[in-house]
């Protein structure tokens, strides 16, 4: 199929399309008078190209969503990170409404400033730094500690100390664990991460306010989860190799060292939930000590 048929099908400029073919998104043969040949897995791609871009998704996003072998999910990560900007333009509209009210340029670079944009950076560089979804659930996690002002010299170098390890770490999965945690996103309408960071937070709230009563509440549940936990069949599985994997990760790429320390020294709503965290912990193995084998996958 010549390239002027191609236009009419799929609604495209000619210039479009040689521009996505130099992207190396299509690839049309060439005929021996120079005129290219396009056939339908071309006019396939280019659709979904048109697609994906009236979603808003550029270029090097696309290609990364092409070339994975799970589309839903890498579709899912483009969706959270078009959520997060949406709540940027959000505080950007309220912002511009109050201005127009009254104009008072004192309370909007106050409140302005307590909606910090490199803070949603962090969030979208969480996203793009790890591949698969691993990126989705460090975000989730970390999220909602990042709504604070970056007020202090040691604040400062802290954000750029983590962007510096975002952009640097490398993350390696197995392909069979990173197909696995693609797997659940594979399914967009059963994924809500707003929801799932919403109910992991409210279950961990439960436990840090009260942590004898929650574990005396759960303890059954607990004590099969240890058990399952500590058992054969979970070390063989492959959640256990995941979590394996992420251990390994976090001890070999500076993860306490550089990541925890300096989210702790730029958010001190996350520096008191670890000191909350580690006291439940230390309650928790008191009561249950063979939890201490969940975290030992050698």
């Amino acid at each position: 199929m010549l390239i002027k048929e191609v236009c009419e099908k799929c609604k495209l400029t000619k210039k479009a399309i040689e521009y996505y073919e130099s992207k190396n998104l299509i690839h049309p043969q060439m005929l021996e008078n120079g005129y290219r040949d396009y056939s339908d897995a071309d006019i396939y791609v280019l659709k979904e190209i048109s697609v994906l871009r009236k979603c808003g998704i550029c270029i090097a996003d696309i290609a990364e969503i092409r070339n994975s072998s799970n589309k839903s999910a890498a579709l899912a990560k483009c969706k959270y990170i078009t959520e997060l900007r949406m709540q940027r333009l959000n505080d950007i509209q309220k912002c511009m409404d109050s201005l127009i009210a009254d104009y008072d340029v004192n309370r909007e670079f106050d409140y302005l400033q307590t909606h910090d944009e490199d803070l949603y950076a962090i969030k979208e560089k969480f996203v793009f730094a790890f591949p698969g979804n691993y990126g989705l659930y460090v975000s989730m996690h970390f999220g909602r500690f990042l709504n604070g002002i970056i007020e202090t010299e040691d604040q400062r170098k802290a954000y750029d100390a983590i962007v510096q390890y975002l952009d640097n770490v490398d993350l390696y999965l197995p392909a069979e664990l990173s197909e696995f945690l693609e797997a659940l996103f594979t399914e967009s309408e059963k994924i809500d991460a707003a929801k799932i960071e919403e109910e992991t937070s409210g279950r961990m709230q439960e436990m840090l306010t009260d942590t004898d009563g929650y574990l005396e509440r759960n303890r059954e549940e607990i004590e099969q989860y240890i058990e399952y936990k500590s058992s054969d069949e979970y070390r063989n599985s492959e959640a256990a190799k995941i979590q394996k994997s992420m251990l390994n990760f976090q001890k070999e790429s500076g993860y306490q060292e550089v990541l925890i320390a300096n989210m702790k020294i730029l958010s001190p709503s996350y520096a008191e939930y670890l000191k909350k965290v580690e006291a439940a912990n230390e309650i928790m193995l008191k009561k249950y000590p063979k939890a201490k084998n969940m975290y030992e996958l050698n």
